[in-house]
């Protein structure tokens, strides 16, 4: 990997942590991250858990010519969760 990637890569995965702890409150260790082959999207998915919970698990997308995350998938352990925390999972900024 090329170092331009790996800095996508790396500011890719501080915008999903920060969606994450912004949107929903939650402190989370990061497991594994794909880039996306740059000719088919502008995306990087990471990939990961609540910190100390990793049944409670996720998935987050993030389009790096933008700067946002696009899509946010979930285990139903971490819907609960969230929804215990009065948030909805489902209404995402």
């Amino acid at each position: 990997m090329n170092k331009e990637d790996q800095e996508i890569i790396d500011r890719s995965e501080s915008i999903a942590i920060k969606y994450l702890k912004e949107t929903y409150d939650l402190d989370v260790t990061i497991t594994e991250r794909r880039m996306l082959p740059k000719m088919a999207m502008s995306r990087v998915t990471v990939y990961g858990y609540v910190t100390g919970n990793p049944e409670q698990n996720f998935t987050v997308s993030v389009n790096y010519e933008t700067g946002k995350s696009e899509r946010f998938s979930f285990s139903s352990e971490l819907e609960s969760f969230i929804e215990s925390k009065g948030l909805n999972p489902f209404n995402q900024k």
